[in-house]
């Protein structure tokens, strides 16, 4: 593999998800040992959760799966090895995982999930109902390793509810709240600096983000206004919409390694999916708030939330779930029949941003 094709192979792996599309990971290739280093940057990351390492391993697996995807295109495999010694997310960690490539000439390119890696998108449009959703779970038990996946249709508006107020869940505390205004950016030049291109929100609210990074008295002020209400209300008209969602759960004891493998076999059951016409949003803040009682360091504890109003919720959505295993991600999933307006599509950095070569 030379530079023009490894630089192909990167145009389309770029595409991976992140928590509000920070791209806080980094491509050198070396030519001489046909190896792509991954390198985590964690100023990157820093407008997204770092709490703890879990967003952070969700992206990561998220960037192999459509690494690998690419490299099949072009009828190259890779082998991985990780380095999560001593990894923290505050700090940068050059190689956290080595993509060693190797040449497949026996295999053919056939339809695969190439075509669909551009088109991945959180989709926050309100969805069909349920009745439109015909998936076989356990087809895609079989893709998983480290993981387990369920599927929830007409969900108990109970749980609906709460998913909304965890995606409102910014106003839940002014820490919170703050850390997550105080990490948007707002750089013209910056691809992932604009919230209204990046979050879907419009100016009108990235003025708010401004004013509140500038005065933090702002933040109370808007809560006892109603920002969350109002935030609240539109989240819940989403969730309602199609009353469904997936639901993967982490095996036990798994290891940074095997999480981030589990991430990466979980993009793969979505991209499946998303071929079948299926969008997703992701509940991220369901997941951290669920997991609660399961993580010593987490965003309760970070954020200064108090912990035991959530308790009862956190174990009523549990018992419902039916698990008590770590959440791994949580996804309103269903169909869509109007135009997605434009203003909703990301910017990505570009190739030249991300790929160097060693």
């Amino acid at each position: 593999m030379d530079k023009q094709l490894a630089t192909k192979v990167i145009d389309t792996a770029r595409f991976y998800m992140s928590g509000d599309n920070c791209q806080p990971f980094r491509y050198r290739f070396n030519i001489a040992t046909q190896t792509f280093h991954i390198d985590y940057i964690a100023e990157q990351a820093k407008h997204t959760f770092v709490y703890d390492d879990y967003t952070i391993l969700l992206t990561l697996g998220s960037l192999l799966e459509y690494l690998e995807i690419s490299l099949k295109e072009y009828l190259y495999s890779c082998e991985l090895a990780f380095d999560f010694e001593n990894f923290s997310p505050y700090e940068d960690k050059l190689s956290i995982c080595l993509a060693t490539v190797n040449k497949q000439p026996n295999q053919t390119n056939s339809i695969s999930l190439f075509s669909v890696l551009k088109q991945r998108f959180t989709d926050r449009r309100s969805y069909l109902g349920s009745e439109t959703i015909d998936i076989s779970i356990a087809p895609l038990n079989e893709l998983l390793t480290y993981s387990t996946c369920k599927l929830f249709t007409n969900a108990p508006k109970e749980t609906l509810n709460f998913f909304a107020e965890c995606d409102s869940s910014i106003w839940l505390s002014k820490p919170l709240g703050k850390d997550i205004m105080d990490a948007v950016a707002f750089d013209p030049q910056s691809p992932t600096g604009l919230p209204w291109r990046n979050l879907g929100v419009k100016k009108s609210d990235a003025i708010l983000i401004k004013a509140i990074q500038r005065y933090d008295w702002l933040f109370n002020v808007l809560k006892y206004c109603g920002a969350k209400f109002l935030m609240t209300y539109l989240q819940r008209k989403l969730w309602l919409s199609s009353k469904s969602f997936l639901v993967f759960t982490y095996h036990s004891n798994l290891s940074r390694e095997q999480k981030t493998k589990a991430c990466k076999q979980m993009m793969h059951v979505l991209l499946t999916l998303s071929q079948g016409g299926y969008v997703f949003q992701p509940s991220t803040m369901s997941a951290e708030l669920l997991n609660i009682p399961l993580k010593t360091l987490n965003i309760a504890s970070a954020a200064k939330m108090l912990q035991n109003t959530l308790e009862q919720q956190i174990q009523t959505q549990r018992n419902y779930l039916g698990t008590s295993e770590e959440i791994q991600w949580i996804l309103r999933i269903g169909k869509v029949n109007t135009p997605l307006p434009r203003e909703a599509l990301t910017n990505r950095h570009t190739t030249k941003t991300l790929l160097k070569f060693d």
